[in-house]
């Protein structure tokens, strides 16, 4: 087949083999280059973000609950700002937004470096920082991937969600020790130079669908071939194609956006308050920034595992035991001083943390290729609401009874539920074969 490229940096990499036929199909560098962003964005943003946690509560004389609000606020936003961006995702295309968020969140990382209170950071972190990464990484990236893939979804999803804790295992350590040797404002700064540097270069040959380069998802031929150029995502032979209406309609959106938002207050709070938790497990933050890098590496094989035994064995199924081991090792926390259980909370929680992927993967499979931003952007509304709350639940807790047993007790019930519900939701246990001519 004649691949149809435009611009400098696509024609580039297709030349390389792949792109015209050859061993690796074109959509895998769209996965290379979105875990390259990732990598960077997510790793830093979400994973690695932790570190700043008592530094900064230190620096500004604030509670953990104050602290907390900070994380908790970007979550509520990239919640509500969640059906916009899917609309301006389909509207613009994933690279635009790509390039915008990059340049919002590495940008609002240098403005936090001069911050000179904890308002002002609050507001440059949520109406800056946050907002990029919200509207700029995760989304747009997963939207192209979704296009580019079906009987390989799971996979893509795998090794895009995978990058963040590939970049956690570098930057969590190296922002500590920034952190510890020149202070939080120059991790800031180092932050945000490595966001623009990476993620600018990175986003520029990414393209939406498969049939804007004249390609089909996963490099496979359907009965009837769309024209070489067309931009839009074409419903394909035995597959699931709903429009947004038509999702709404159904029951099983709704139970999965329930479910999902269980997984994510869970693993937010865990996430948000890891440090802290460990620190008050026993361990000192340079070793409790170490069990992040655990968390971190544990993450990379979990999404890996999950997206292949997904695509194979059913994603519902695989995404409610991945919750099982956080459950365990919190309620182990709660009733026990052992240092095990330090380290069972941060591999639990890279495992629950590796059934993302194939929870997102989930909506493509159900629901199909066009509709796939918004309907993810209707649901960040209820995960993001959950995700806000829970980590300034998890502060609050702390500041009344300096501790955080009841935190976890709690999140280890909420936890259970998510594995019921997971239970009970339609298996999907991988997409049929595009029909061959």
């Amino acid at each position: 087949m004649q691949t149809t490229t435009r611009g400098r940096f696509p024609a580039l990499l297709a030349r390389l083999p792949g792109a015209g036929g050859g061993p690796v199909f074109y959509g895998w560098w769209i996965v290379a280059l979105g875990s390259l962003i990732n990598a960077v964005g997510s790793g830093i943003l979400n994973h690695s973000f932790t570190v700043f946690f008592l530094p900064l509560k230190n620096a500004f004389g604030v509670s953990s609950a104050a602290v907390s609000l900070l994380y908790a606020a970007a979550r509520l936003e990239g919640g509500l700002e969640g059906p916009l961006v899917g609309y301006l995702i389909n509207k613009s295309g994933p690279r635009a937004m790509i390039v915008t968020g990059v340049c919002m969140a590495g940008g609002g990382l240098l403005l936090l470096s001069v911050a000179p209170g904890y308002w002002s950071f609050f507001c440059i972190y949520i109406f800056i920082v946050a907002l990029g990464h919200n509207a700029g990484f995760f989304h747009p990236i997963s939207t192209a991937v979704n296009s580019w893939f079906i009987r390989h979804r799971g996979m893509g999803f795998s090794w895009i969600t995978a990058s963040g804790g590939a970049g956690a295992v570098l930057w969590a350590p190296l922002l500590s020790a920034i952190i510890q040797s020149f202070g939080w404002r120059a991790g800031a700064s180092a932050a945000g130079v490595v966001i623009l540097l990476v993620g600018l270069p990175a986003a520029i040959p990414i393209r939406s669908t498969p049939e804007s380069m004249g390609l089909h998802p996963d490099g496979e031929t359907p009965d009837e071939s769309p024209r070489p150029g067309q931009a839009a995502a074409t419903p394909l032979p035995g597959m699931p194609e709903l429009s947004v209406r038509e999702a709404l309609r159904t029951r099983v959106f709704w139970m999965l956006m329930g479910t999902i938002s269980l997984r994510l207050l869970v693993t937010v709070a865990v996430n948000t308050h890891l440090v802290p938790i460990l620190v008050w497990g026993g361990l000192s933050e340079g070793a409790a920034a170490y069990g992040v890098s655990l968390y971190a590496c544990t993450t990379i094989v979990a999404m890996m595992a999950m997206g292949w035994m997904g695509d194979r064995w059913g994603k519902s199924l695989m995404s409610g035991l991945g919750v099982v081991p956080v459950m365990l090792a919190m309620t182990g926390l709660v009733f026990s001083q052992a240092p095990f259980w330090l380290y069972a909370l941060a591999v639990g929680e890279a495992i629950a943390m590796g059934t993302a992927p194939i929870n997102w993967a989930l909506i493509g499979d159900l629901f199909g290729r066009r509709s796939y931003p918004t309907l993810r952007g209707i649901m960040g509304v209820s995960y993001g609401t959950l995700a806000f709350l829970s980590p300034i639940y998890a502060g609050w807790i702390f500041d009344v009874t300096g501790s955080y047993a009841l935190a976890l007790l709690t999140f280890a019930l909420v936890a259970l539920a998510t594995v019921l519900c997971f239970a009970v939701l339609p298996a999907f246990s991988r997409p049929r074969s595009v029909a061959r001519p």
